[in-house]
């Protein structure tokens, strides 16, 4: 009911269009129309054919046009004497035509909610389109596209009523445009004109018309990287035919070239532009589409396309510590080496952060690792220049408590560009730690002191780790020319172990000297660096007995041979008794030196359980 509704208005409309043409050849109706206006019934922009031909329409065949009863003249009266309008004149009464026209026209088919919604949108994309045009036929022909989209939506086809939720079938069209040849990436300086020319072809099959063209400007120079001089950069291709025509495509293709002037701020370094492109197919449809070029730009160093700073990055290169070797307990000097790796921008107002890991515990407070020893860990620097080297220094002392590893310090930094931003980094070194071993042995017992050649004499003794670091392949070796043997092997011994000496040794040749013999212990630390260290004993070699006074029967006579001395078996007794009273004394010698050596490892490992109590507290 409604589209007959609406199809009697647009009859009506129709004939109050044809009114005024009707008046203008009906005698005595007083209506002059000139040469430069548009008739009402050429809204649809078209030339008519008396217009091609030069022939007037406003001659009234009575003399109504003055009397002067011309005909065949070229359109103006005698009596019309108005100047013709310049092609600028016309576009801009075109345009402020345009909008009341729709808006007149959405008002005479009065369309529901969601109708007046849809015509909306077409009256505002007709008049964005409208404002880029060029030439007043180009409106007027957009006005007659605008009015036939609204009579769409108002009386659609006939199978849209059928099966509503159905989705509408995808069309492919029959155009394609694209940017055509393999145009040279024009080069734009900053501060620079430049001319961008863009290659437009028509690759579909069928012919485009009325191809608007638009940069897509914007402020931000990752965009647009131009001066925006001009409130319209639109540009008009006519027509643009496809490859049914059988043209080549240098014949089916436009070329558009902007002339522009690039920014100043601009970076370096490749950018793409958009250009947003309407036009119509062979069938009077709108189309849309977006074209894509680039450009190279050079513009401020360090500066990116996009016209942001490049970051100054300032990196720790190496360091060194003196002494070379760090061990713990004892200070050093670390010096670091810096780089501004930025060839583009200075830094200025930096300060270095010393922050070394957090290590071990003091009571029920850590602490770090590393100390400065002036009591400050910021270091200030107040300029590197570009691609430029700094070195620093700081004081540390590391913990006497320390275990034998390598430790981070990390070096905290901020600073400034030239353009006074601020940035923040961090970088970190790994400081090896020593820990020095301690070696202590007990006091070595002989027994016994005094041997003589051929003869064994046993030497005992402990060797104690008072360090923090494990000990390994632990050896014992006896040094003297007078004696053999005496060679042990202890094997590893961890922090706070005990290792058991027990060796024999054998008289070679009597000492010539003052029988100090030396033992040698020997060790590797974890880093397998080899450490010997020497005690020493006394322990004579003397020569046998038996040799020096050997047995002689030719010193007794011969004539006792057979005799039993007087008062034999009392002798006999005697040195039976004296050997059990030697006996009896050495022995209560060796009991004593075996208790005294006892009570001594016995304070020596007490010694050592109040060390590892202690170092365990501080833990």
């Amino acid at each position: 009911m409604k589209r007959r509704t609406v199809k009697g208005i647009v009859a009506a409309l129709c004939l109050t269009l044809l009114v005024p043409a009707a008046a203008a050849v009906i005698p005595g109706a007083e209506m002059v129309v000139s040469a430069t206006e548009k008739p009402d019934q050429e809204e649809d922009g078209k030339e008519t054919e008396e217009q091609q031909t030069g022939k007037d329409k406003n001659t009234d065949t009575n003399g109504a046009d003055g009397g002067s009863g011309n005909t065949g003249n070229t359109g103006n009266t005698g009596t019309n004497t108005q100047p013709e309008k310049t092609d600028q004149e016309l576009l801009e009464e075109a345009r402020e035509r345009a909008m009341d026209t729709l808006k007149d026209y959405q008002r005479l088919i009065d369309p529901d909610g969601k109708e007046t919604t849809r015509l909306n949108d077409i009256i505002t994309k007709a008049m964005n389109q409208i404002n880029a045009m060029s030439t007043s036929e180009g409106v007027e022909n957009y006005i007659t596209k605008a009015r036939g989209d609204m009579d769409r939506i108002m009386n659609p086809p006939a199978d849209d009523d059928d099966d509503e939720d159905e989705p509408d079938p995808v069309v492919t069209p029959d155009h394609l445009l694209m940017v055509g040849g393999s145009w040279v990436t024009p080069v734009a300086d900053a501060g620079e004109a430049v001319s961008i020319v863009l290659p437009v072809v028509n690759m579909g099959k069928t012919m485009v018309t009325d191809a608007v063209v638009t940069p897509a400007l914007s402020t931000d120079t990752s965009s647009w990287p131009f001066e925006i001089t001009s409130s319209n950069y639109s540009q008009t291709i006519t027509d643009l035919p496809g490859t049914d025509t059988g043209m080549s495509d240098m014949d089916r293709r436009r070329e558009l070239t902007w002339n522009l002037k690039t920014r100043s701020d601009v970076g370096n370094g490749y950018q793409k532009l958009s250009f947003n492109v309407i036009y119509r197919d062979s069938a009077g449809n709108s189309q849309s589409t977006t074209l894509d070029t680039y450009i190279q730009l050079k513009g401020t160093a360090g500066v990116g396309a996009d016209g942001k700073a490049s970051v100054p990055r300032v990196i720790v290169t190496g360091f060194e510590t003196n002494p070379e070797v760090v061990h713990a307990g004892e200070s050093f000097v670390l010096t670091l080496h810096l780089k501004n790796t930025s060839t583009a921008t200075s830094v200025n107002n930096m300060i270095f952060e010393i922050v070394a890991a957090v290590e071990g515990k003091d009571e029920d407070t850590t602490y770090a690792a590393f100390l400065p020893t002036a009591g400050s860990s910021t270091i200030f620097v107040d300029r590197m220049e570009k691609n430029g080297t700094k070195d620093i220094q700081i004081e540390l002392e590391a913990k006497s408590d320390l275990t034998q590893k390598p430790y981070a310090v990390d070096v905290n930094m901020s600073y400034e560009d030239e353009h006074v931003n601020e940035y923040t980094s961090k970088s970190s070194v790994s400081i090896p730690v020593r820990q020095a071993a301690r070696v202590d042995a007990s006091e070595p017992e002989v027994m016994p002191s005094s041997i003589e050649v051929g003869s064994e004499s046993n030497i005992m003794f402990n060797i104690y780790n008072m360090g923090k670091t494990k000990l390994y392949n632990v050896q014992v070796k006896t040094d003297s020319e007078y004696l053999s043997g005496g060679d042990a092997f202890i094997g590893n011994l961890d922090s706070g172990a005990t290792g058991s000496v027990d060796i024999y040794v054998t008289g070679q040749s009597a000492t010539m000297d003052d029988g100090t013999v030396k033992l040698l212990i020997s060790y590797e630390d974890e880093t397998g660096e080899s450490t010997v260290i020497e005690k020493e004993i006394s322990l004579f070699v003397t020569e046998s007995m038996m040799e020096e006074f050997p047995a002689d029967d030719s010193m007794m006579g011969g004539d006792m041979m057979g005799e039993e001395p007087s008062g034999g078996k009392t002798g006999t007794y005697a040195a039976v008794i004296i050997g059990v009273i030697l006996l009896a004394v050495i022995l209560g010698i060796v009991i004593c030196m075996k208790r005294k050596k006892k009570k001594e490892q016995m304070r020596l490992e007490e010694d050592l359980m109040d060390l590892d109590d202690d170092h365990e507290s501080k833990l």
